[in-house]
């Protein structure tokens, strides 16, 4: 429930009128200490003694100035709250007097509603940060604000790292060469597919091309597409050979979908490795504790870390596993580095042909890809327990 501006004014006031009697107290404690040699108590141990009780009572300042800067974050948050409160009267106002307002209303009413969210969240850390000895961790993982919605994420997200970004993309995770985002009412989806990009991802000249990637899919889902750039890709084919970034990378798409989960444990959940990627979600499913995914699909794949499909562990509804690489797509020249090809019969995946005249860059208009994504995510699983 968000607090309201009269409320947040008036725990300020009482914050004020406490710190003060609170420094009225402290005052008196000092005085009556200055008074103790008038009433005979003196020598060197009196003067020792005064200087004791001073010392014990100085602690007894610090309460007070934290409640006065508490207080003044209220007031703020106050004032900042009564004009998200005015600007939603005032788009009311505007619904019933403009014919065919009433939907745009309606969005800024919900986008109001996430910035107060976002607000509330905001005061609340802000005053733990004044009241705690040790600042809080700041917040860059979706896991990081168990308690605070994805629209209120997105909007804090994009106030601490501005980007310029289509109105249908949701930022749930940003940092430093680390960027989740979500095409689609991830919400309310039946399904979800996290797609985790492969070489050069990192770079933000392709993330139009990534997110358009997205929208193919979650049009083709009928769900919800999660873009997960949330590593420091490699930048090219050699350093791509490296082993590191993506046992790293795991860890972090492992706690990731492990949350997604605890959001919203309904839904079908769909991974797909695309390149350098499917090393990334190889590593993750092979970690200790498994990969939350009721499908796992290797696109293009030059190994997943692992040896055979044993060796992957999957937490959802009769888990499976799948690898695709297009007859054109060289991406398995260098075989072995990362083990054991995916589409090979040894490793144990369920294999699919996908368009014979598909090359590394083709899987997203792949037809048959498209369709076997659109079956999973028809499926309805039950509630997965953590």
């Amino acid at each position: 429930m968000l607090l309201d501006a009269p409320s947040l004014r008036h725990t300020a006031h009482l914050l004020g009128v406490d710190a003060g009697w609170l420094t009225e107290q402290h005052a008196w404690l000092s005085r009556t200490f200055e008074d103790l040699p008038g009433t005979g108590f003196s020598g060197a141990a009196a003067e020792a003694a005064v200087s004791r009780l001073h010392l014990l009572a100085r602690p007894l300042s610090l309460p007070p100035e934290e409640m006065l800067r508490v207080a003044q974050v209220l007031h703020v948050t106050a004032r900042l709250q009564e004009e998200l409160d005015a600007a939603g009267r005032r788009a009311i106002i505007l619904a019933d007097r403009v014919a065919g307002s009433s939907s745009l209303v309606t969005l800024f009413l919900r986008d109001l509603h996430s910035l107060g969210e976002l607000l509330d969240h905001t005061c609340a850390r802000q005053i733990d940060l004044l009241c705690t000895p040790d600042a809080p961790a700041p917040e860059q993982r979706l896991a990081d604000s168990p308690a605070l919605g994805l629209a209120a994420i997105h909007e804090r997200n994009m106030l601490a790292h501005p980007l310029d970004l289509p109105p249908d993309v949701q930022v749930l995770e940003i940092g430093e060469g680390h960027l989740v985002a979500a095409v689609g009412d991830l919400e309310n989806a039946a399904s979800v597919t996290t797609v985790v990009a492969g070489v050069g991802s990192s770079d933000p000249g392709h993330l139009p091309t990534h997110l358009e990637r997205a929208r193919t899919i979650s049009q083709a889902t009928g769900g919800a597409t999660v873009l997960w750039l949330g590593y420091r890709a490699p930048a090219g084919i050699g350093p791509a050979l490296a082993h590191e970034p993506a046992r790293r990378a795991g860890v972090e798409l492992q706690a990731f979908q492990r949350e997604l989960t605890r959001r919203f444990p309904g839904q079908r959940r769909v991974v797909v490795g695309y390149s350098y990627g499917s090393v990334v979600a190889g590593r993750a499913a092979a970690a200790g504790g498994g990969l939350y995914a009721d499908h796992l699909v290797f696109l293009g794949s030059p190994g997943v870390g692992v040896n055979s499909a044993a060796e992957l562990t999957l937490l959802g509804e009769d888990p499976q596993i799948h690898a695709m690489t297009h007859p054109s797509d060289p991406v398995s020249l260098p075989a072995g580095v990362h083990g054991t090809d995916p589409t090979s019969p040894e490793f144990g995946a369920r294999v699919w042909p996908g368009d014979r005249e598909g090359d590394h860059s083709s899987y997203w208009e792949d037809p048959v890809l498209l369709g076997l994504l659109n079956g999973w995510a028809q499926k309805k699983p039950s509630a997965l327990s953590e």
